[in-house]
């Protein structure tokens, strides 16, 4: 499924796997322009005035000191914008992307000398901290070769704002309460949309969904774990399809399978197919938060969107 969200996606802000492929106007560097890493550098000592070492390799330039009271600890989670660069080419920015939201990260035990986490377990909510470490110390390190565009001297550098730090336990009470108030406001969408279209044979799912069915099926339903097969379209409430792999005009024309329950898949999907059996067409009605919630997935499903999904289960073994 094109939309299908990734459940580390955020984690590509903060680690130098991201450092291996460069988009640029004449296109993709990848690894295969690359030279071996040399061995790493020195770093008893920042190069730069202003730098202090925080972890072995890692260097840290408070810009901002924040107002928050509490460090992090591994097992938390970080809302933060991140600005990551080596040498004078920005890689990512997410200023510029996720709807212009924050990332959320969950912050772990560091990995390596150096490593990034080192700095992020240093920080408080409102701290913006420079992070930088030498290419070639953490190509050594991480055991990849340096890119060939990278210069001598060039740094890996993560520019952080860290606006928030919440336990998990925090984190899941503070999205419950979000997550309920807007599945009031869809509820009232869907019920509105069902008006406009005249349709009244809708059944609403404990958890929020409403479903059509078009097919029964037979048999069980699938188990959590199992594998399942679908074909399906989806589109917005106006209409607007953003995904398929019936119409040959979204290039993707075979059978879609995942394993169910495993959170591969929205919300939704996990717990609407979840009631389907072997054969079973339906239309499913996912308000936001069973969807892409308040982040969005691209120009054409905004923040907080309702999605409309027909799906038939093939199979599931």
């Amino acid at each position: 499924m094109k939309y299908t969200p990734l459940i580390a996606g955020s984690a590509i802000l903060l680690f130098g796997c991201s450092m291996f492929s460069k988009n640029n106007a004449t296109g993709q560097q990848e690894m295969s322009d690359s030279t071996p890493a040399t061995t790493e550098v020195s770093t008893q000592q920042p190069a730069e005035e202003g730098y202090t070492m925080v972890a072995d390799g890692l260097e840290q330039k408070k810009i901002i000191a924040g107002t928050g009271t509490a460090t992090a600890k591994p097992g938390d989670f970080a809302e933060m914008n991140v600005i990551f660069s080596i040498g004078d080419s920005v890689m990512i920015n997410s200023y510029e992307m996720n709807n212009k939201q924050p990332v959320m990260q969950m912050l772990q035990a560091p990995t390596m000398k150096g490593d990034l986490m080192e700095g992020l377990l240093t920080m408080k909510a409102g701290d913006s901290t420079i992070f930088r470490m030498r290419m070639d110390t953490l190509a050594a390190r991480s055991g990849q070769p340096v890119p060939s565009y990278v210069k001598p001297g060039d740094y890996a550098e993560w520019r952080v704002r860290m606006i928030s730090i919440k336990t998990k336990e925090e984190l899941e009470q503070e999205t419950a309460k979000k997550d309920q108030a807007q599945l009031q406001t869809d509820d009232k969408l869907i019920q509105e949309y069902f008006q406009q279209k005249g349709i009244k044979n809708a059944k609403k799912d404990p958890s929020g969904f409403y479903y059509v069915v078009h097919k029964p099926g037979t048999g069980a339903s699938p188990k959590e774990g199992q594998a399942v097969s679908v074909n399906y379209t989806g589109q917005n409430l106006d209409g607007e399809k953003f995904d398929s792999n019936t119409d040959p005009a979204f290039h993707h024309v075979e059978p879609f399978t995942f394993n169910l329950g495993k959170g591969s898949v929205i919300k939704g999907w996990d717990k609407g197919v979840a009631i389907m059996k072997k054969g079973m067409k339906a239309t499913f009605y996912f308000p936001s938060p069973l969807g892409y919630g308040d982040r969005g997935a691209g120009a054409k499903i905004p923040p907080n969107a309702i999605l409309i999904f027909d799906i038939e289960l093939l199979d599931f073994k």
